[in-house]
């Protein structure tokens, strides 16, 4: 729905929206229930005052039966999310037996909002019945006697508004499909990044460590074998083949712990945030999104903390990306320089128009929190092309070999 000007136009737009039953949210089925239900009792209301204008003017002139058909439909309104058709066969109904245009309203509205297949079809044919009956039941000077004007108000005003709403009601569909889609992307490439990791990590350790101790095992257990060996020597190979076997034991117990999906006994390890940058830049490529990296040559491992702030950063920065500007391109670079250490995330501007999705403003505030906490600082905002940046700067504890 467009918005209205000014703050008259925003209170008359949310009111249409509570009225309706509409919001931007994805649908409450107990308050949308609610709603039908004072939506029904306000239309029977509305029939029932009008009706004593004109209940006479119908194909039944007493005034009992005109407000019993009124009612119906009414009531039938109850059913207008899941059956549209019912009201706007029952307001018809009801239009026919006397000239209240009441439930017209409320079901033309209805038909276009939630109606499926032919549902235009179903609103020109209110449209068609209540001008051709006219004729048949209205006296010669009657008002009422050039329905045009009451078609348009009645019928098609309030259709266009459906219609109006369940477009925007797609479009947020769509839009939180992004969002999440958007999220689920840099989840999956952050924590693919994270496994590759620690499975260089620890192939690296199983390659050089883990081949050492082997051949030192073997060597230990071949001179405590010997025969003509020294009995000290002997049993000075015999501790130091056990103390291997030992060692050995531990080094399958940290791959173990490096190779943990879950990583619960990694996290106080120093973090290489700028190997991570490059596996989630990797990762994150494969999806379709053009991404590049620079990290400052031996920049080193970080604390722990630090390192997963970084990593939270520059996660925040590439799902916004995705998220609100799609097809753009985006830059990360890692360097430390002057006693703090920086990460910056830019992107450009989006192709074509950009719709922004409400996101709930959780990630930035909670990001400057965490970076004031250690002595740090964030700075978010556009760039003059018309992307985005993200700018995060923190003090270099960085672990130096």
């Amino acid at each position: 729905m467009q918005a209205v000007p000014g703050r008259t136009g925003q209170l008359l737009e949310r009111g249409l929206r509570t009225l309706t039953g509409e919001g931007s949210g994805a649908p409450d089925p107990v308050r949308a229930r609610r709603t039908d239900g004072w939506l029904a009792l306000l239309c029977g209301l509305l029939t029932t005052l009008n009706l004593h204008d004109v209940h006479r003017f119908g194909l039944v002139t007493d005034y009992p039966t005109s407000l019993a058909a009124g009612w119906l439909a009414a009531v039938s309104l109850l059913w207008r999310r899941s059956h549209p058709w019912l009201p706007a066969l029952a307001a018809t109904a009801a239009t026919v037996v006397s000239d209240d245009r009441g439930p017209l309203v409320f079901a033309a509205y209805a038909l276009a909002a939630y109606g499926r297949s032919h549902r235009w079809v179903g609103v020109l044919l209110m449209g068609v019945v209540y001008a051709a009956t006219r004729d048949l039941f209205l006296p010669l000077g009657y008002a009422g006697r050039d329905p045009a004007s009451f078609v348009l108000g009645s019928i098609l005003v309030p259709a266009l508004y459906g219609e109006t709403v369940r477009r925007n009601r797609h479009v947020m569909t769509a839009l939180r499909e992004r969002a999440r889609q958007a999220h689920a992307a840099v989840d999956q490439a952050a924590d693919l990044a994270v496994v590759q990791e620690r499975t260089r990590l620890a192939q690296r350790t199983h390659d050089g460590l883990g081949h050492r101790l082997t051949a030192l095992t073997m060597q230990a257990a071949a001179l405590r074998l010997d025969a003509e060996a020294d009995p000290r020597v002997r049993e000075a190979a015999g501790a130091v083949e056990e103390s291997a076997r030992a060692a050995m034991a531990e080094v399958r117990e940290v791959l173990d712990m490096l190779t943990d999906p879950a990583g619960s006994r990694a996290h106080t390890s120093p973090v290489d945030v700028g190997r991570f940058l490059g596996s989630l830049a990797r990762n994150m490529r494969a999806t379709g999104m053009e991404i590049t990296h620079h990290t400052q040559p031996g920049l080193g491992s970080f604390p722990a903390a630090d390192g997963r702030l970084l990593l939270r950063i520059a996660r925040e920065g590439l799902t916004n990306a995705a998220k609100y500007a799609p097809g753009s391109a985006v830059r990360m670079n890692l360097y430390a320089e002057d006693g703090e250490v920086r990460l910056d995330v830019v992107n450009t501007a989006p192709e074509g128009e950009r719709i922004v999705l409400d996101s709930g403003g959780m990630g930035i505030p909670g990001l400057r929190r965490a970076l004031t906490e250690v002595g740090g600082k964030l700075r978010a905002g556009s760039t003059q092309d018309g992307g985005h940046m993200l700018a995060a700067t923190l003090p270099d504890r960085r672990v130096l070999a």
